[in-house]
């Protein structure tokens, strides 16, 4: 009696500690995972259209955008996280990463590509760099610089190009930068936000030679928040 009345207690207590959340489905590379999340939380509430409200993004998936994108993306805050939308697989009925670009109504990419963004590793000298810089010098090497409305810088251009550039402000390279001409005829882009780079590409890090610092998303049954 004594057990099932403290169980009964400390399932009451969980209860209560989660109360006002709700709990939903998604699914990542494939790993159907589930979350939960605050829905009054301003930036989930303004992010949701009525469309996704009333009939979810896909199926079986009933996690808003923004909670699979903030478990994508954990080492981000919402203002980091407005450059990219996300990536869905329609064959694989997974959210295979995240790219850089225009959303839709379920914060999915306008334009599905096949392209996702990796963040790098040791690239905090490398986004410092990107965020102070001028533009002239990049440009000189052929490479676009924008800023998005969101702060975070784009450079975008060839894969040795920016590759060779961001190695040079100490971003880890996966090996030599003397890439075959596939690589050399690769266009990616660099986004440098929230102190960290993240390359977009069809091959991710690997399509600019760098070290990809691996994809990372919450564990199962976390409380996703927006910071």
């Amino acid at each position: 009696m004594l057990r099932t009345f403290l169980t009964l207690v400390a399932l009451t207590l969980a209860g209560s500690a989660r109360a006002g959340l709700v709990a939903c489905d998604t699914s990542i590379r494939g790993e159907d995972l589930h979350f939960v999340y605050d829905p009054e939380n301003a930036a989930l509430k303004a992010s949701r259209s009525m469309r996704d409200r009333l009939m979810g993004a896909h199926g079986a998936i009933s996690c808003p955008g923004l909670v699979t994108l903030r478990a994508m993306t954990p080492e981000m805050d919402d203002a980091a996280r407005a450059p990219f939308c996300l990536q869905w697989d329609r064959k694989a009925k997974t959210y295979i990463g995240y790219a850089q670009g225009p959303r839709d109504a379920w914060l999915g990419c306008r334009k599905p590509s096949r392209s996702f963004c990796e963040r790098v590793n040791g690239s905090k000298a490398a986004a410092l760099h990107l965020a102070s810089e001028t533009g002239a010098g990049l440009r000189d090497l052929g490479l676009a610089v924008m800023r998005d409305p969101s702060g975070a810088v784009l450079v975008q251009g060839s894969a040795p190009a920016i590759g060779a550039q961001l190695s040079a402000w100490g971003a880890s390279a996966a090996g030599t930068l003397s890439a075959p001409a596939t690589l050399s005829a690769l266009a990616i882009t660099a986004v440098a936000v929230g102190g960290a780079v993240y390359v977009c590409s069809d091959s991710g890090a690997a399509g600019a030679a760098l070290e990809g610092a691996g994809p990372a998303h919450l564990e199962d049954g976390a409380r996703v928040t927006g910071e």
